[in-house]
């Protein structure tokens, strides 16, 4: 059983963090295409500016030759191409882009222009590498998620929805109810607000029980207790008591039965926990949802 809670009951003077300035990593590959188009979902129609970044990255050479010169100079020409025709495709989106290309490590580069420009949120993909009974993250997507100073907004390469599709679903924020992960509700509640849909705050109880059971109906009056302090903004909010051994999969699975539009998620950065899931979790939540992930550190205040 679900419990709702109405604007009404909400405060007003409580604001939501601002997505204003926002960084969307790209390598040109079919890995950055759902990034993408979570960015153009955030982006298009707001007064934001979109930073397009992409980072060369070329290994050692044993001897620099005029041929190998001329092929590196061809290949970063070919960079800078990519890079000027997404800047000019996305402000025919009616979006304010700004392009850069940088040279070196990728996650080093990417998490410098992070903290040089105060990015309020950073977009990237990544895809799904399975083996030894384990999800791996791409070096970059992991780099950037451990140490970025904002939240990280992670979409997998097999993500497909259009940018026009988002709108209307609704946003899952999953949380322990503790109070450092706390942090990223308001986070996710920003999210939801921007794409003018409902927020689903729900708490996972990883031991079997009833739904209309005693403990169930205090978890979820504390989740009305949470919801009650964010702003009257006219979004719906829904809170709910799920139950399940696995909780990146509880997750996962009732965000794919809303056909959520995107799942946050507090992160404990010093420990690299998030609200009651260990890393690998966190990893496995990312590469099976149906929807990219925002993930918030609770440190970021």
């Amino acid at each position: 059983m679900e419990a709702m809670l109405n604007s009404e009951t909400r405060q007003t003077a409580v604001s939501l963090p601002a997505f204003r300035r926002v960084l969307l990593c790209t390598d040109f590959s079919d890995r950055s295409q759902a990034a993408r188009q979570a960015a153009i979902r955030l982006c298009q129609g707001r007064d934001a500016e979109l930073t397009v970044m992409h980072v060369s990255e070329f290994g050692p050479i044993p001897a620099v030759t005029d041929e190998s010169l001329d092929y590196i100079l061809g290949l970063i020409a070919n960079e800078y191409r990519s890079l000027q025709d997404a800047t000019i495709e996305l402000r025919q989106l009616g979006i304010k882009v700004q392009p850069v290309m940088a040279e070196g490590t990728a996650a080093s580069a990417i998490l410098d222009h992070i903290r040089r420009r105060g990015i309020d949120l950073a977009i990237i993909g990544t895809q799904a590498i399975r083996g030894l009974n384990r999800f791996v993250f791409g070096s970059t997507a992991e780099a950037i998620f451990r140490r970025a100073p904002c939240p990280v907004l992670i979409a997998r390469q097999t993500l497909s929805s259009s940018p026009a599709e988002g709108h209307g679903r609704p946003v899952v924020f999953a949380t322990d109810l503790d109070d450092s992960s706390l942090h990223a509700l308001r986070y996710a509640a920003s999210l939801a607000q921007l794409n003018h849909s409902s927020l689903h705050i729900v708490n996972i109880v990883p031991t079997a029980g009833d739904s209309s059971g005693a403990a169930a109906l205090k978890t979820r009056e504390a989740l009305r207790q949470v919801a009650a302090s964010l702003p009257g903004d006219g979004t719906a909010i829904h809170c709910e008591v799920l139950f399940g051994s696995d909780v990146s999969r509880a997750v996962v699975e009732y965000a794919n039965r809303q056909d959520a539009d995107f799942i946050a998620i507090g992160v404990r950065r010093k420990s690299t926990l998030s609200a009651h899931l260990p890393p690998q979790r966190i990893f496995r939540m990312i590469m099976t949802a149906a929807c990219p992930v925002l993930t918030v550190a609770c440190d970021q205040r």
